[in-house]
Order: C-alpha cells, then structure tokens, then sequence
C-alpha cells in the first residue's frame, strides 16, 4: 500500500489540510465543468477507517468501564478499554487472591480512580469495584437475615476483629462482646472462639469507621424456634436423653444452663445432683454440666433436671387438697410453696372472700382449682 494511504489518519493535524488542498487526489475535474468525487483506493480506505474509529469517551474518576486484560502479573494489571489509552491497575497484598483467578485475555469491569500526569497515566481499581459489589450483597444479607461464615482474628477489650470473606476480598468487622453469644461467654469461651470460623448475622450497615457490625447472639437466636420443637420431639420420644452444656449462671433456686448452642433452661435446686444442691456458689459460669429435659413451657421456658424422678408437678390434678407455706404476699395474691419446686396462686378474690389474713410462713390447707400445664401455673383456693 502507497505511504499516501499508510498517513491516512484522522488523529493527524495535517490531515485535514491536506484534504482541504486535495493531496489525497479525492476530488477530479469533469468535463462538465465541475468536481466529483473520484472513490480511489486511498479514499476507500479513509472510509473504512472513519467508520470503524471507536467513539472516545469523557471519561472521569468513579467511572465503571469494560476492557480485556493485555498484561498481568503480581503487581500490575493493564486493561485495554479499546481507545488509545489503557488502564493500569496497581496490585497490592490483599488483591493476590483476585489476581490468581485472572489471566491474559479475560474481560472485566474496572473502575477509573485517578489521572496522572507526566507520564499521562489512567489508574483503576478492580478490588474497588468488587468492593461495591460485596457491599450491595450485604445488604441483602441484612434484609433477609442470611447468616454470614467469618473468621475470628483477636479478641479486643471491647469484643471480636473478623473478617468476612467475600468474592476474594477480606471485609473488615466487629463483634461485641454483648453479641457474641445468647448468653455472655467466660473469658476461657472467648478465647475459644479466636482463629474459629463461625455464623453470624449482619446487626447493622451502618459501618463505624469501615467496620461492618456482626452479631453471633442474631444468628443463635435464629436457630430457636426449630432447635426448641427438636428438644420437644425428644423429650415426647425418649425423656431419658441426656443433654451436655455448660452454666451460664446460678442464683439461690437453682443453676441456669446453655445448651444445643442457643437454648438455656434452669435446674431447680432440687433437682441437681445431692452432693451439690447446698453448694450452688461453687458452680462457676463455663462449668461443664450433664442433664435431662424436664418440660418446655409456653414462651420457650425450658424445665431442665439431674434427677429423674416424678414431683409434683407431674403428678397434681384440679380438686386435690394440699397444704402448703406462704411464701410471699404480691398485690395480686399470696403464693402458696406446695414443695420444694412447686408453687400455686392465691388470688385476692379468694382471699378476701375467706377474711383470712395471711403473712409469709403461715401454713394454710389449699385446694387446687386449676393447672395451666404451658405456663406452669397453680390457681389455689382454701379448703372449705
């Protein structure tokens, strides 16, 4: 091809002089007296070339554009975007993973981040976009509660660093001490959990200083509903199984105990082991504990015990006649222990109707005029 048709360029100042001046020989004299458009070889070629130049666009920081990779390796990234520039992304550590997924030829989006000058330069980030990205699957996360898998990095005086892998980036979070368990966790627990993955929940998208909010408490509580019928079909089917957890805490009735990750239920303190039920100050929160499911009640209240026996509670109908102590006098009635672990109500009505005057400690003769199995309610009445 002629050196004519090889400066044919329309990037070229010159070009267009030279067409003006008709160097290229486009335009010839007719016999007519006029000029025509002669479609030489070097004009077709013009042409061509005219109709396929890419449209340049203005392109600004915080643009989204598409280009196939022309070069990779461990600390640049080139991306032909198809104009007379290309985009150059730096590499840094933590996009390794993301590099090792690309290669030579692939197409991807990358995100224009800066201009720079002598040399003229177009800087982008692919982790930036990705970034975005995984930012608007959190958010899906959030709205439909769809439990999270993180890795506990360190314990901090306030709670848990971890770290949320997504699409080959690490995202940055935080969990509360308050959130990283139904139950507040002993110092030996949160140790426990540092180096382990575990589920968790988004608590928020509002990021505190570019740190997503996580909450493992959410996600536990998420499991109680179907953990809770589970532990009812068991105990219908076999009241004999025994169950592992460990004490959350203790107070003068008896032990409360976490167990099946999420559920707690409290051993009244009769029904702990004999060697321990006048030593309940020594069990400590962590303990490790072995035990039976008693009953589960209305509200998710479950009746745990270490001795398996038949009380009174299993065994108390409407019309039976008892006596009981006067434990306590509330403005609603007096409460009425009919044994160790078995309370019934008074109600006011009966007593004023009676014209007793009742103080706690006193024994009264009752009869039990309703049993309420899901609240674990007694309603009593005087014997007549």
């Amino acid at each position: 091809m002629s050196k004519v048709v090889e400066r044919l360029n329309v990037n070229d100042p010159d070009f267009w002089y030279n067409l003006e001046n008709d160097r290229h020989k486009i335009l010839k004299w007719s016999p007519e007296g006029n000029y025509q458009k002669t479609f030489t070889p070097e004009y077709k070629y013009f042409l061509e070339r005219l109709h396929n130049l890419p449209t340049i666009p203005n392109i600004q920081v915080g643009d989204i554009v598409e280009g196939i990779i022309s070069s990779i390796d461990r600390r640049q990234i080139v991306i032909d975007i198809n104009y007379k520039d290309s985009i150059f992304v730096d590499v840094k550590a933590p996009d390794l993973k993301i590099v090792q997924n690309l290669q030579k030829g692939d197409k991807i989006n990358v995100m224009i981040t800066s201009f720079n000058d002598n040399p003229f330069e177009i800087k982008g980030s692919i982790t930036e976009l990705i970034k975005m990205d995984v930012a608007n699957k959190l958010r899906d996360f959030y709205k439909e509660n769809i439990p999270l898998k993180v890795l506990v990095k360190e314990m901090i005086p306030a709670g848990f660093m971890l770290d949320i892998e997504m699409d080959n980036i690490n995202i940055t979070a935080f969990m509360p001490n308050t959130l990283a368990g139904v139950n507040k966790l002993t110092e030996t627990q949160s140790l426990a959990l540092v180096g382990q993955e575990i589920d968790v929940m988004l608590e928020t998208l509002q990021q505190e200083k570019g740190v997503y909010v996580v909450s493992r408490k959410k996600y536990l509580k998420s499991l109680i509903e179907d953990r809770i019928e589970l532990v009812k079909d068991c105990c219908r089917k076999n009241p004999e199984i025994v169950y592992r957890g460990f004490v959350t805490g203790t107070k003068d009735f008896g032990v409360f105990v976490e167990f099946q990750e999420c559920l707690t239920g409290m051993i009244h303190k009769v029904n702990i082991q004999e060697e321990w039920q006048e030593r309940l100050h020594e069990i400590k929160p962590g303990t490790p504990i072995t035990f039976f499911v008693k009953d589960v009640l209305k509200g998710d209240k479950i009746i745990l015990t270490q001795i398996l026996r038949e009380s009174l509670w299993d065994t108390i109908r409407v019309g039976n006649v008892r006596e009981g102590v006067v434990r306590s006098i509330k403005p609603f009635g007096a409460l009425i222990s009919l044994d160790a672990e078995t309370t019934g109500l008074i109600q006011n009505t009966y007593i004023e109707k009676s014209g007793k005057t009742l103080k706690k400690g006193d024994k009264v003769d009752v009869k039990v005029v309703s049993v309420i199995k899901d609240d674990r309610k007694i309603y009593l009445d005087f014997k007549k």
